[in-house]
């Protein structure tokens, strides 16, 4: 009997190990063969096996029939990780069933050999699985449904993971008109599929995304903001320290957060930040829900503090009443980023290109350029395929977006007087 027990207990270890190993095997031999040119437009950004087990882990509830929903699935890692969490459970569920969306034919491939490598762990746990790979786009598939995603009867999921694609939608396309056509008007694919899934949620119901954390603030995602927190009550946010581990395959600079919540109608009075350290240990602080977002604060700003210095800087914050409009200044991001401009983007000026300004230019709060000390291009093409991407002369103050956590001064501003008729600025996508 001892024997037996020892058996049963280490066959789902097993399985659950070989199917981390091999979704992680197929997310590598399928990431060689995408182009990185094709990647940056399209938004492929795959999940590392270590990421998506640490999504996983946040789901808590123990349902015993478990319906997951995975848009936007690519190879499969989101959907693996969240299955061998579940057989590692003492408590397995009865059954899990999956519906992932991948309209990219090459990804698919790896996804079906991935949800077949999760059947046979099932199997070997005697949990029952069954899976919907849809090889059509989520959002034109979410659009088409003759019921409301919210109302009764239509599809309901009682788990959501994702990393949705993070691209931006042009004003005219048809992706734009589509989701007017369901009341929503986002900027990005990924708040498009954020709120698109957390629609489909049963009450109850958890939810796990991965996203750039540009949706925290600023007016563009003001309406996402709005509609996201009335449908979730978010419990947990988790941030990285480092910018480049959480999708190093990608070489992305890309400032990320995890998010979990909950389909309930009263949002929870305390949420957990969570931080991942360079060195891997993860940190978690429980803070109140006011000291996220503030409850007189119109915009809806999601305010992310891991520790007690953020804290004394926030309350700092706070007390400067008067905002940029008041002061007559506007604020913008640099327009240029790498990988979607890589084709415009020159080693040098020449004298049909424009200066392209880098964190790297910023010395001592003068702006030098070019100042040969970098390897990012000095100049992009200055005409009407990048006119959208360039700006009007005139009197400007540049701010390092992002800056070492050891500097004395976290803001560096440089003053700068563009006297052609267009410069730009690059930075790394947010």
């Amino acid at each position: 009997m001892t024997q037996a027990t020892a058996t049963d207990r280490e066959q789902p270890r097993t399985a659950v190990t070989q199917l981390l190993r091999h979704a992680e095997d197929i997310r590598l031999a399928i990431n060689a063969g995408i182009d990185p040119v094709r990647r940056g437009p399209l938004g492929q950004f795959t999940t590392p096996i270590e990421t998506a087990a640490l999504m996983a882990a946040m789901f808590s509830s123990r349902k015993r029939r478990i319906r997951l929903l995975d848009p936007g699935a690519g190879t499969g890692s989101l959907t693996a990780a969240f299955v061998a969490h579940q057989l590692s459970r003492k408590h397995r569920p009865r059954g899990i069933a999956v519906t992932a969306y991948e309209i990219d034919a090459h990804m698919a491939g790896g996804l079906m050999e991935a949800l077949k490598a999760c059947e046979n762990a099932c199997s070997e746990c005697n949990v029952s699985f069954a899976f919907d790979l849809r090889r059509t786009d989520y959002i034109t598939d979410c659009a088409a449904r003759e019921r409301p995603l919210w109302s009764p009867g239509g599809d309901e999921y009682n788990a959501v993971v994702m990393n949705p694609p993070y691209r931006k939608i042009n004003s005219q396309s048809d992706e734009r008109q589509l989701l007017r056509s369901v009341g929503i008007e986002v900027s990005n694919l990924y708040s498009a599929f954020v709120l698109l899934a957390a629609r489909q949620l049963a009450q109850g119901g958890e939810f796990v995304s991965i996203t750039p954390r540009s949706f925290c603030n600023g007016p563009y995602f003001k309406r996402f903001r709005r509609e996201f927190l009335s449908l979730l009550s978010v419990n947990r946010i988790h941030v990285f320290e480092s910018r480049t581990e959480t999708f190093r395959d990608d070489d992305v600079l890309q400032e990320n957060v995890i998010v979990h919540g909950v389909r309930r109608e009263e949002q929870v009075h305390r949420v957990v930040i969570s931080t991942t350290s360079v060195g891997g240990s993860i940190e978690k602080r429980s803070v109140s829900f006011d000291q996220v977002i503030r409850s007189d604060d119109p915009e809806r700003v999601i305010h992310i503090i891991s520790d007690d210095r953020g804290d004394e800087i926030s309350e700092r914050m706070l007390s400067l009443r008067s905002s940029l409009d008041d002061l007559g200044f506007t604020a913008s991001t640099g327009r240029v980023v790498g990988f979607r401009a890589r084709e415009y983007l020159r080693d040098e000026p020449t004298e049909n290109t424009a200066p392209l300004i880098f964190p790297a230019n910023m010395k001592s709060g003068r702006v030098v350029w070019p100042n040969g000390n970098t390897r990012k291009p000095n100049a992009i093409v200055d005409d009407n395929r990048t006119a959208d991407l360039l700006v009007d002369a005139g009197l400007y103050v540049l701010v390092k977006r992002f800056s070492a956590k050891e500097e004395r001064r976290r803001i560096l501003p440089s003053p700068i007087a563009l006297f052609r008729r267009r410069s730009c600025s690059g930075h790394s996508p947010s």
